[in-house]
């Protein structure tokens, strides 16, 4: 059950860094971007990443 859980943060992280880069290299490339719920998206994931799983993991790490 940890391995899934961690599995499923890591999935989080991967699906926020390729949706915020996504949304941010069609805007530098020029073509119209009328998506902009790919970088909202992209940005909770990545903060749901943080708070949930790096915060609590790196508080654990203090602790010890």
């Amino acid at each position: 059950m940890r391995a899934l859980k961690k599995l499923f943060y890591y999935f989080l992280l991967f699906c926020g860094i390729i949706l915020s880069t996504s949304f941010l290299g069609d805007n530098f490339m020029g073509i119209s971007d009328e998506e902009g719920y790919l970088f909202a998206i992209g940005f909770c994931c990545l903060t749901a990443f943080f708070i949930e799983y790096l915060i609590p993991s790196l508080r654990k790490k203090n602790k010890n």
